[in-house]
């Protein structure tokens, strides 16, 4: 892992994981970059703007509106 980046954990059925060790192996690609670019190309389709207090924040915040917490 390069200095300044962070892991998350996924979980996948051993033959999805396998197939995509598999395939990333013949095509000489790393699992973490594939797995990488499969999430930014996700969220440039899928981002949404967020308050600015919340963009700085490293710990997700509650979706739950005050009337739905209550």
């Amino acid at each position: 892992m390069a200095q300044g980046e962070s892991s998350i954990r996924v979980y996948l059925s051993p033959e999805i994981k396998d197939r995509f060790k598999t395939v990333c192996f013949f095509k000489g690609l790393n699992m973490s970059d594939v797995s990488a670019e499969l999430i930014e190309n996700w969220l440039a389709k899928n981002d949404i703007e967020l308050p600015t207090s919340q963009k700085n924040s490293s710990t997700p915040k509650s979706k739950l509106s005050p009337k739905q917490k209550q």
